[in-house]
């Protein structure tokens, strides 16, 4: 190989690898995790199959590798939000809100991590719950500093986490229109009502 064949081919791995993960996140978050073969992701990608396994030592690594890239993206905005807020409840607003907007932007994104059945195999059982754990480290440090009383025994959680869902996965489904910023405030004071406790 000539130097300048592989100064190529290092330059275009970035741009080959980068078209991949967009057509598995596309390609599994419009239709599911079973439609994502190796030939349907190559051909959305402009490439033959064994290009794939330059990049990625399987398409399960891919998956993988997509899904974590996603999680700690959503992690690092939403990290962010207790720094700009002061109470639970502005905690709440501010959650739904970047949630939502999150899902609007990305939409295959969103409904990767989320939406897709089956779900992605992880490794690390922790990624799919590192958004939910830093909600609850931020609401109960709030809560602390506000004096705002809380509830997030494990059902009220669930229900708040199985509520957040519900717009963007009705949005997929076509049972809501519009964008999901548009349900951020109802939602957020349905959060509110079962996770804030009227103080004593």
């Amino acid at each position: 190989m000539t130097g300048t064949e592989s100064a190529s081919n290092t330059t275009d791995r970035p741009g080959t690898r980068d078209r991949l993960m967009s057509a598995m996140i596309k390609v599994v978050g419009s239709e599911g995790l079973h439609a994502a073969s190796v030939r349907t992701i190559a051909r959305a990608a402009g490439c033959n199959e064994a290009v794939l396994y330059q990049h990625f030592p399987s398409k399960l690594a891919m998956q993988q590798a997509i899904f974590e890239e996603i999680i700690n993206e959503m992690a690092t905005e939403k990290k962010k939000i207790k720094e700009r807020v002061n109470t639970p409840g502005e905690l709440i607003d501010d959650w739904v809100a970047t949630t939502y907007r999150y899902y609007d932007q990305r939409p295959y994104a969103f409904s990767y991590v989320y939406l897709s059945y089956p779900p992605v195999q992880l490794n690390d059982k922790s990624l799919p719950s590192l958004n939910s754990k830093i909600f609850q480290e931020s609401i109960e440090s709030l809560s602390e500093s506000s004096s705002q009383p809380i509830n997030l025994n494990p059902a009220t959680f669930s229900t708040f986490r199985a509520g957040l869902l519900g717009p963007p996965r009705d949005l997929h489904t076509g049972v809501l229109q519009g964008d999901a910023i548009d349900y951020a405030a109802p939602v957020a004071e349905a959060a509110k009502a079962i996770l804030l406790k009227t103080p004593a």
